[in-house]
This record gives C-alpha cells, structure tokens and sequence, in this order.
C-alpha cells in the first residue's frame, strides 16, 4: 500500500504504443485525478507499530485476541415467547491492557421503548436482566442503548479470567430487523438472545457500538456450553454438535440421521405425518437439548414441533490429515405449505458447501450446517454460525433459493470463520459472500452470468450517481441504495475485477491466503488489501483508492482509428476516473487480429489519451473492442467497441 499520493501538474508525459513498444510524447496538462496511496486510520499505524499487525497483511507475533466460554442454561415457552436463562462467561484477558469494565451486547434491548434505531421495530421491554454477579459479588453496571457496561473494582488484569454470572428473560420478537423471530408461534429462530460480551481487539480495545437494526455486527469468539428445555414434540437445531441425541430423540430420528451422514441424496428424517404421530423426538412433557461448539462467533438455535426436517451430507476436502474426504451432516427445516420450492434445499446446501470448501481452499470445519425456512420473519436470508435462516421464495424460480442458499452458507466462511466487523465494513463479508455465490451458480449452472448480473447492478447505481464509497460505515449510508450496492454487487464485482486484473491462480492464492492466515481472528480492509500486494507482488493503491474509497467510474473509448505515414494508428481514451489497463483487441484486412496493453501506469501519469500504432502490414483496421473478455466493469460499453462502416 505504498501508494503515489499526489495529483500531477500539467506538462507530463504521455505515451503510446508502437507494436507493442512505449514510445514517448509530449503530454497535454493533466485532465484527471491520480488515485492517492491509501493511508490506514491512525488505530492501525499503532497496531502495526505495536507488532499484532504486519505491512505484509498478515497478523504479526504479537497478535492476540481475547476469548470467552459460555455455560447457559435456557427455557423456551412457544406459546408466549419467553425465554428465561443463565448464564456464566468466563472472559480470558489475553491483550495487555488491564480492563477497568466489560462490556456486553442486549442486541434485542433495540426493541425497548426509547431505543435509538434506524429503522422500525416492534417495541417490548428487551432484556430484562435479573442478577448480574462478576467474580462472586453483586456487578455495578448500566446500560446505554443496546449495550450492557459491567464495571470492575479491581480491573481485569492482562492474562486473568473474570467470571460473569448472568440471569436474564425476554419475549422473544415476532420478527427483529428481518434477521431472527418466529412464525405463527410453531417456528422459532433464536439469535441474539443472550447478553454476550463484546470484542476487544488490538485496533481500538472495546467495540462498544450500539445496534441500530441495519448494519450488522462484530462478535468474539467463544466456547459454548448449552442446554435449551422445549415442550415435548419440539426439534431443536443449534449451533455445535448435539451430545445427548437419545435423550431428545426417537430411535427412528437417530436411524434416519445416521443414514443421511453418509448420503449424497435427500434422506426424509421427519415428514409432516412423523410429526402428526409423535415419532420424531423422545418422549416425555418436556425436552433438554445440549450443544457444544468451540471458537465460534455466536450461538444461535431454531425450534419447531410442525417443520419438516431433511438431511443429506456434504462432501468436502480432508480436515483431519488422514488424506480422506469428510462428510458434514446438512438439515432443512421448512413448510410445505408455506415453501414448495423448498423440496431440494437440503441438496442445494450440499452443493454450496461442497463448492465453497473448494475454492477458498478451508474446508468447511464444523458437524453440521442448517438451513431453517423462515416464511413470516425474513424475506432473504440471514446468517449464523452453522445455521442460516432464509426466506421461502413463493413463486420464484428454484434459482432464486440455489442463490440464497449459497450466499448464506458463503457467510460461514466470512464473517463466521474470518471475523471481520460487519458493522464497520459491511463489502468485506457481504461483498465476498457474492462473489463465491456467484461461483457456485456458475459451477452449478454452466452459462448462468451471476457475475454479469452484479456488475450490472452495480453499474446501473454508479451511472445514477447514487453510490457512496465502500469505505463508509454500516449505518452511515443516507436513505436509498447507496448501502445495498456498496455491500453486495460492487464489492464482488471487485473481485471478479481484481480476479481478471492478476490472473486466476494469483487471485485465488491471495484469497484463499487471506483467509487461512485470518481464519478465527479479526482482518480489517488493511490486511486484505496488503495480503494482495504481497501474494500479487504489486502496489494496487491505485485500485483501492479508485474504488473502495471513492466512486469513480471506469469509462474506456475507442477515441478513433487513423493512419500515420501509411500505418494505422488507434487511439484510446480514459473518459472516467477510475485507472484500469486497457485490454484492446484490433481486427485488422492484412495482419489479423492484434492484442495490445495500454498499461494502468498511463493513465496514472494524469492523462486520458493514449495511441496504439500498428503495423503498415496490417493493412486497414476493421473493428477494435476493449476489454472483449468483459473482466473489467466499464460503465460504458457501449463506446468499447469502434467497427469500420
């Protein structure tokens, strides 16, 4: 990220190509800004300086992160949606810094009357919390917001565990922010359910950002310990393996589950006539399910006693060393009646998973992912760790469920494995998740043009003028598209771009490195962009500060084909801001077809002007097209392109 930090004066030079050679002229005054070097907030510097961080993008010797382990006990009751529950958290202080207080997310508190929101919710009393103990005595807290402080008498010392002890009650919404909620009462998806502590990092120590219901979020990881009581009759799923499957369900249920681990077809483990004959769960007026999961980002779980539930497995690359494929058990839960397409979920779970091992090059760690339909709380989809919720997609075609489905289980990767802040920099997982989204509908569906379909959507805001930078807060964005594109479309279509720019291989290997080297840690924008330098071998500032930190829209012309001294000459034009090598294709009577490069370093020379000159044996030029493998998003293409009349 060296970058060239300056706008250039006038009477520079321009160049040209003559048969592929730079030839130099006398340039014009300068008519373009010059991308400037990105500068990282002075919270990175320090950490780079500190030595948790390093230029190179990766997490240096010194990097730490903090750690806590939860032991909660919960009950829900179905017919009010009250959930009561305790909780213990030991909080391991791995940074240096002695901790004055903790604190914690009641990320529902965002429902409570008053709550500052950006965004309509239904209003109930939140989080009622009924005992809050740290170390053995009774905690002097606050709340502010949909954030709980917890202060210490003595502090948290570096290397020293507090212990929090917590009881707690809430009425679990119909439906928060499109993201968790339940379905006429017999479908419930819990997330954000419980008082958890918040991440201390090495950039700015406590992240203490109050939910606000549209930008999303950034959490610790942790171990978890849990125990859930239901009514009789009622499945629960949960983030993390299931330790006692014959106290909560039927024989039949384990036969079942048993034969999907290992197939590769739907396997149909409760149907809506094994719900009606009370076959699917154990006996008895009530159940306790308990889950265990370790270094995951949060805990989240779904219930019902009317959903269908089908398993398969999928098939990803060896995790163990033994040199042989894992299989991970994939659920479905949904409603025929309210998700007819919903039939081949489980299987286009199986292939998104099996997909995205692949290609990020981490296979995929946990024992199971599962898919909830959420017909009444959601209309997309909504991600946790192992489990995602998603919408039913009435009347749509199956495409439209494949895409989601993919796009939700890409997220167990970022931000679920790669815990980036989503909040801060929502591109950096939604804009990912897109971009591998894309790849499975392209592997999946030979000649779907999901990438073209993004940059489109993307192009279209950019030549509205409706975009913000990418580099803008989660909940900064004004009202309109502005967060929706910068999140989603343009970020993959980036990386689409910065896919043609390096080369497949180089890509890949920088992406698959940035995700290895940040897998259950914290990256920011910073390290992605110094893991590419590095992996690439080449300063891209001029990239990133083009497009993620400003708006700019690339706009190459074919500015017209002459002749000089009897050789055709063609000339280029750079009509946007944003730099971007020009990739042109020259048809020509006599010569053939002629590949010419007109390099990003052109344009950064100020200018928008450049010649290719050709040949006198070419004979006459018949058609240029720039970019004709379409790798770059041009907002104009039309202009790409000059025929012979």
């Amino acid at each position: 990220m060296s970058g060239r930090g300056r706008w250039l004066a006038c009477g520079l030079v321009a160049v040209a190509l003559a048969s592929g050679a730079l030839v130099a002229q006398p340039a014009p005054r300068m008519v373009r800004p010059v991308p400037g070097p990105v500068v990282p907030p002075p919270a990175y510097r320090r950490a780079l300086a500190a030595g948790t961080r390093s230029a190179a993008g990766r997490p240096a010797a010194a990097y730490w992160r903090n750690h806590a382990c939860y032991q909660i006990r919960a009950e829900l009751d179905p017919a009010t949606g009250l959930i009561t529950g305790s909780e213990t958290i030991r909080y391991l202080n791995r940074s240096p810094d002695t901790l004055s207080l903790l604190v914690l997310h009641l990320y529902l508190d965002i429902h409570r009357p008053g709550a500052i929101r950006n965004e309509e919710q239904e209003v109930s009393d939140g989080v009622t919390l009924r005992r809050v103990v740290l170390n053995g005595a009774e905690a002097t807290w606050e709340r502010d917001g949909t954030v709980l402080y917890v202060y210490t008498r003595r502090g948290v010392e570096a290397g020293a565990t507090a212990t929090l002890e917590i009881d707690w009650e809430l009425t679990f919404p119909q439906s928060s922010s499109g993201r968790v909620g339940h379905s006429d009462r017999e479908m419930y998806f819990i997330g954000y359910w419980f008082p958890k502590i918040a991440v201390y990092d090495d950039l700015i120590g406590w992240d203490a950002e109050p939910y606000l219901g549209a930008a999303e979020f950034y959490d610790e990881f942790g171990d978890y310990d849990v125990t859930l009581t239901v009514p009789g009759g009622w499945t629960v799923m949960a983030t993390g393996e299931l330790v006692n499957a014959p106290e909560v369900w039927s024989e039949s249920t384990r036969a079942r589950l048993a034969a999907a681990a290992s197939a590769d077809t739907i396997v149909r483990v409760a149907t809506r006539a094994d719900r009606s004959a009370g076959g699917v769960t154990a006996g008895g007026a009530q159940l306790t399910y308990r889950f265990v999961a370790d270094s995951v980002r949060d805990f989240t779980w779904t219930a019902s006693n009317v959903q269908c539930w089908d398993a398969t497995s999928a098939r990803v690359p060896d995790r163990d060393g033994d040199g042989r494929e894992e299989r991970v058990l994939v659920h479905s839960f949904w409603r025929p009646d309210r998700a007819p397409l919903w039939g081949q979920q489980a299987l286009y779970a199986k292939r998104s998973l099996e997909q995205h091992s692949r290609y990020t090059g981490l296979p995929y760690p946990w024992p199971h992912m599962t898919s909830v339909e959420g017909d009444g709380v959601i209309g997309g989809g909504m991600e946790f760790p192992m489990l995602t919720l998603i919408g039913v997609y009435r009347g749509a075609a199956p495409r439209s469920l494949l895409a989601v489905t993919a796009h939700e289980i890409a997220h167990m990767w970022l931000p679920m494995i790669v815990g980036t802040n989503e909040a801060r920099h929502a591109w950096l997982d939604e804009g990912t998740a897109t971009f591998l989204e894309d790849e499975t509908l392209a592997a999946l569906r030979p000649g779907d043009d999901a990438h073209g379909s993004e940059r489109e959507g993307y192009l279209a805001a950019a030549r509205a003028e409706a975009e913000q930078p990418l580099m803008t807060h989660g909940n900064y964005y004004e009202p309109g598209p502005a967060y929706g594109v910068a999140s989603y479309p343009k970020p993959a279509t980036l990386l689409l771009t910065l896919r043609g720019l390096l080369g497949s291989e180089t890509f890949e290997r920088a992406l698959r490195a940035f995700i290895a080297e940040w897998a259950y840690k914290h990256p920011t924008p910073w390290d992605l962009f110094a893991t590419f330098e590095r992996v690439a071998n080449q300063d891209l500032d001029w990239f990133w500060t083009a497009f993620y930190y400003e708006t700019w829209l690339l706009d190459q012309a074919v500015g017209a084909v002459t002749e000089r001294a009897g050789a055709p000459v063609v000339v280029i034009e750079d009509r946007g801001f944003a730099p971007m090598p020009a990739l042109v294709r020259v048809e020509t009577t006599r010569g053939g077809t002629f590949e010419r490069t007109v390099p990003v370093d052109t344009w950064l020379a100020g200018v928008n002007r450049a010649e290719l000159e050709l040949p006198a044996s070419a004979g006459e030029v018949t058609r240029v097209e720039i970019d004709p493998e379409r790798l770059f998003p041009d907002a104009r293409r039309a202009n790409n392109v000059w025929a012979a009349p």
